[in-house]
Parts: structure tokens; C-alpha cells; sequence
């Protein structure tokens, strides 16, 4: 009888699970979680990434329940929290920063929601307060307005070129080569087929591949380019 109750319990347990979208957690709760979220981005438990199009992604670490512990906000779960989190807080920052928050949460978030779009967009105004400082701001915005490719990936792979010198002397030059992929914010996607994996996948219209192979002093003294040049960019921006 016991184990019955047991697994009715957890299948309630489940379902629930299922069945919660982000956004229908109480005021209370939601602000708890914005609460948590701006100390772990302030502590650097939590960093979040800027994608082609200015969109957000929250980092979160995989022992979301260790990293909670007994601060889970009253009826929430650390799946419920990761959802609101994941799903919720992105679209909630896209719209603060849109010219009519209100429009953009109506086309980006479910129908079941539109019903309370008003507590929606005052949760936006929050959310941008809390979590978007003025440089992610910048970023955002930059990517959002750029007419020019940004960077979307960078991918190493570290080798050796077997070169034949002089005399019958054999060399080997070891180097890195990089791959920095750049695209244009906004430039939709398109079907494209791989040949390696025969299969169609979806790549941006407007990418770029670059590769280039360089001797790890090459690299060293590529890095200490970009060093300077952050430098004199944050030094002037100050």
C-alpha cells in the first residue's frame, strides 16, 4: 500500500514537471529566482553568451540542485527554476530592450500567456534592471543593429608540418590552426547538405569561413595584438 502511494505521489510529481511553462510562477517566486540569478551572474557562477542575433543564453551549471540547496523558492523546483531561467528571462530581457516590449512578448512567448502580458512586460522592466549591466546591454544592441559580420565561433586544432629543408633535412614545424567562423546578424538560415555526414543541416545565409595556420609565435604575437588593442578600446571607452 505504501509503495502504491509512493508511486502515485511521483507520477503527480512528474506530471507537474510536465505540465509547468515558465512564466505562470506567482510574483513572489519569480522574483526570487531573478533574485538568485543577479548574484550568480555577479559571482560568475552563472556567465551568459551573446549569440549571432543579440540573443541571450544562460549558462547554468549541471548541479543546478547542489548550486540551489535551500534556497528554492517556496512550490518551485530546481527544474522549474532552470526552465524559468532558460526560457523565461531570455525572452524577457528581449523584450525590455525592443521599442515595444509589449508586441514582442505577444509574438515570442506561448498564447496560454497572453493573458497576462501586462505582468509580463513589468517583469521585463525588472529583469533588464537586474541582469543587464551596460556592457551586455552594448553587446545586445550591437549585434542587433550591425550591418557588418560578427564573430560567431572560433575552433583550434593543433599540428605539425613535416617540411623538407636543405640537405635532405626534415623539419617539423608544429603550428595551430584556426578556424573563426563570422556572420551577419539577421541573415536568416538556409538548407545545406554535408557531404561528410549526407545529411541536410541548417547553416546562416550570410556565413564566413576562415582558416589559417599559424607557428605558435605567429600566435603569440597575434594574441598580444588583440591584448592592445582591448587596452587602448577600453581606455578610450572610459
Amino acid at each position: 500500500m505504501v509503495k502504491k502511494q509512493t508511486t502515485t505521489k511521483k507520477s503527480k510529481i512528474e506530471k507537474e514537471e510536465k505540465d509547468f511553462m515558465p512564466g505562470v510562477e506567482t510574483e513572489d517566486q519569480f522574483d526570487k529566482v531573478l533574485s538568485l540569478l543577479s548574484q550568480w551572474m555577479k559571482a560568475g557562477i552563472v556567465p551568459v553568451s551573446v549569440d549571432v542575433d543579440g540573443d541571450i543564453t544562460f549558462e547554468l551549471p549541471r548541479e543546478m540542485e547542489k548550486l540551489l540547496e535551500t534556497q528554492v523558492p517556496r512550490d518551485l523546483t530546481h527544474e522549474k527554476v532552470s526552465a524559468i531561467i532558460r526560457n523565461e528571462m531570455p525572452a524577457l530581457i528581449d523584450a525590455g530592450l525592443r521599442k515595444n516590449p509589449e508586441q514582442a512578448l505577444r509574438s515570442g512567448v506561448p498564447e496560454k500567456l497572453h493573458g497576462i502580458i501586462g505582468t509580463m512586460v513589468k517583469r521585463s522592466e525588472k529583469a533588464v534592471t537586474s541582469l543587464v549591466g551596460r556592457p551586455l546591454k552594448e553587446r545586445i544592441m550591437l549585434r542587433r543593429t550591425t550591418t557588418g559580420y560578427v564573430i560567431d565561433d572560433i575552433e583550434s586544432i593543433q599540428s605539425t608540418y613535416h617540411v623538407d629543408a636543405e640537405k635532405g633535412e626534415r623539419i617539423d614545424v608544429p603550428f595551430v590552426s584556426l578556424e573563426l567562423t563570422f556572420a551577419k546578424p539577421r541573415s536568416g538560415y538556409m538548407f545545406s547538405l554535408s557531404p561528410r555526414e549526407r545529411a541536410f543541416t541548417t547553416v546562416r545565409k550570410d556565413e564566413l569561413r576562415v582558416t589559417f595556420n599559424m607557428h605558435k609565435d605567429d600566435l603569440s604575437d597575434f594574441i598580444q595584438k588583440l591584448i592592445k588593442i582591448e587596452k587602448d578600446t577600453c581606455s578610450k571607452g572610459e
